[in-house]
């Protein structure tokens, strides 16, 4: 019988070793002349790097030939100059040339012209750069290393204290609000400046290139503050948890120390390692706390996300056997990229996107998510769609674009399409749900598709945008769910039809209900906002009129988010609702939606607070890239 464990493995394997073969000197292709125009190059401003090939294949219908001139404004060829100038020959039709690599070894500018059709301003240039390296500043104090074991410790203690009827609670409190404190610290220190900081590196395998690299920039350290953010709240609101609150508040912290090791960790490996981390509480924070579908919810669950990161983790070892410097650093490994072909970076962009986009979660891989969300306890829909959905685009961004720029290139069209279906099916979507839970889950589908679609702009603005939105979505969704949470804990139903008419018998919490709905449907002066107005410029600069689409989109969410509080709290008194139970929210419930509401609130008038050091980081994604 064949063992299917050592063909997985075999066949996992032989993928990672055709990708590392794909490897040379990267091809780039210029037609002269195109079909709208037969006198213009499609790429007159190609940018490559030294030891590149670049091949110019003519369009039919015209007789051009390529020849290089000193400069951006002559049109004149030099043959018999002291630098020798490329030539294609005499002009001819329907031709195809190969420039010699000789000539694109040195960095500098070619530039060249048609000559049979010069005076048409028929030009060129071919720019020959080595992409910057990233940068990074060593810290002088192992605050990132306190984000990792400090919300471990706690869960020992917790469950250590299984026994006692309130210290595992208080013990949760207290630890992941020093980690808060810390948070706090490394975005402040993080600052808007270019490159990594507060970086920490322990060997961990060297012979294999494997060490624990700790470090943020303007992109993981507003996310490493989202994490520090959603922590306490989840556990107070989770205050009078009954079934086992020991094992809860454990799997609570454990999780929050696998979501800051994805956000902080620079290695390929460890971040692999913090990846998979982050299902195991999930999964059993479902699994035994979960509604009555609880088992279906955490094995779909668990079997999407971890089939998606066996893909992924294809994708990160032929990164590693195809940069060739015996180490699993992002760093290393991205400043070692600019020699991985088209076709290999392609390929290995594919698997990567295919890995992350089930976490976002892009259409079609999402189904998962609105069971997961349904099933699952309030505290992990608030730690799943708070922080746990922002891994799979900050993967995106942080482990495969630096090195991967021409797969990205050439997916952005796909991504752009998902990105558009994914905000018009989840919007549509949510505009038919029943389960107000439900709602709240293919609303996340739209609004981390508005992300997605900020990273396909492939625009500082966009990416910006992007990472905007997933803090923003990561404030506004938990308050989202725990609206559905004090709803369900009250009235025993989440379902919209038999709730209603409950807002006069709970003013103060109804009026926290509404600027929670205000602020996730995208309304001015709350974060979500300035994340959809940043993605939306970006967009049409980039795609014109398309914007349309995805505009559409966000009056169908004005109209659910609208619906749904109309029916659910306003209105007349439902039959079904049982008034005498309706009050006001207790405290451990109330607190954590006003101070949600206050840091939406915040965001969304000083945004620069957070675009400064996004921004920053966004250029500096995009310079590496030779995108700007």
């Amino acid at each position: 019988m064949v063992n299917l464990k050592s063909f997985n493995f075999l066949f996992g394997f032989l993928i990672v070793i055709f990708l590392s073969g794909l490897s040379s000197a990267e091809d780039h292709t210029v037609y002269v002349g195109t079909e709208d125009n037969p006198y213009i190059f499609s790429d007159a401003n190609l940018v490559i790097s030294p030891g590149d090939n670049v091949t110019f294949v003519w369009t039919s219908g015209q007789p051009h030939n390529v020849a290089q001139v000193a400069s951006s404004t002559s049109n004149v060829y030099v043959s018999n100059g002291d630098i020798v100038f490329f030539y294609s020959g005499e002009p001819e039709d329907g031709a195809t040339w190969v420039l010699n690599s000789t000539y694109t070894q040195e960095e500098g500018t070619l530039y060249y012209i048609c000559e049979p059709h010069a005076g048409l301003q028929m030009r060129g240039q071919i720019v020959i750069e080595s992409r910057p390296d990233m940068t990074i500043d060593l810290g002088s104090f192992p605050w990132l290393s306190y984000l990792l074991v400090f919300p471990l410790i706690g869960s020992i203690w917790c469950f250590a204290f299984r026994n006692s009827p309130e210290a595992h609670k208080y013990i949760a409190l207290s630890t992941t609000l020093f980690t808060l404190i810390v948070s706090c610290v490394v975005f402040v220190k993080a600052g808007s400046g270019s490159g990594f900081r507060l970086v920490e590196e322990y060997e961990w395998a060297p012979n294999l290139g494997v060490s624990l690299l700790l470090g943020v920039d303007g992109i993981s350290s507003p996310l490493v503050l989202l994490t520090g953010i959603i922590g306490p709240l989840t556990v107070v609101f989770s205050w009078h948890e009954k079934e086992k609150p020991a094992l809860f508040f454990s799997l609570l912290l454990v999780m929050q120390t696998a979501l800051y090791g994805v956000f902080i960790t620079l290695d390929y490996f460890v971040f692999y390692i913090f990846w998979e981390i982050v299902l195991i509480p999930m999964f059993f924070l479902i699994a035994i706390w979960g509604g009555e579908n609880r088992r279906y919810a955490s094995i779909k669950f668990f079997i999407y996300t971890f089939t998606a990161s066996v893909i992924m983790l294809v994708g990160f070892m032929a990164l590693y056997f195809e940069a060739g410097v015996n180490s699993f650093s992002m760093i290393d490994i991205a400043n070692n990229s600019s020699g991985f072909s088209r076709e290999f970076q392609i390929w290995v962009f594919a698997a990567l996107f295919i890995g992350f986009a089930v976490k976002i979660p892009s259409v079609p891989w999402h189904t998962w998510l609105p069971d997961a969300h349904v099933q699952a306890p309030t505290a992990g829909s608030i730690l799943l769609a708070g922080v746990m959905l922002k891994m799979g685009l900050y993967g995106l961004m942080r482990a495969a674009l630096p090195p991967l720029p021409v797969g990205a290139e050439f997916f952005v069209p796909l991504m752009v399409a998902l990105a558009i279906i994914s905000i018009l099916y989840g919007a549509v979507l949510s505009l038919g749900q029943t389960d107000l839970k439900k709602l709240v889950a293919y609303s996340s589908v739209s609004h981390m598709g508005v992300a997605l679609l900020g990273v396909a702009t492939m625009t500082e603005l966009g990416f910006a945008g992007a990472v905007f939105m997933m803090f923003a979505h990561g404030i506004l969704s938990p308050a989202m769910f725990m609206v559905a949470g004090v709803l369900l804990h009250q009235l025993g139903t989440r379902e919209i039809p038999k709730l209603g008419g409950i807002a006069q018998s709970q003013p103060t919490t109804t009026g926290l209900f509404v600027v929670i709905f205000m602020g996730s449907l995208g309304v001015p002066g709350m974060a979500v906002f300035v994340s959809e107005l940043s993605v939306f410029i970006a967009f049409f600069e980039s795609h014109g009129y398309w914007l349309l689409l995805p505009i559409f989109g966000m009056v169908i969410t004005a109209g659910y988010h609208l619906w749904a509080l109309q029916r659910a709290i306003f209105g007349e008194v439902n039959e079904d609702v049982d008034i005498g139970k309706v009050h006001e929210a207790p405290w451990y419930e109330m607190y954590p939606m006003f101070i949600l509401i206050f840091i939406a609130t915040f965001f969304g008038i000083f945004p620069h607070y957070l675009m400064d050091p996004i921004s920053t980081a966004s250029y500096d994604i995009l310079d590496f890239m030779g995108e700007v």
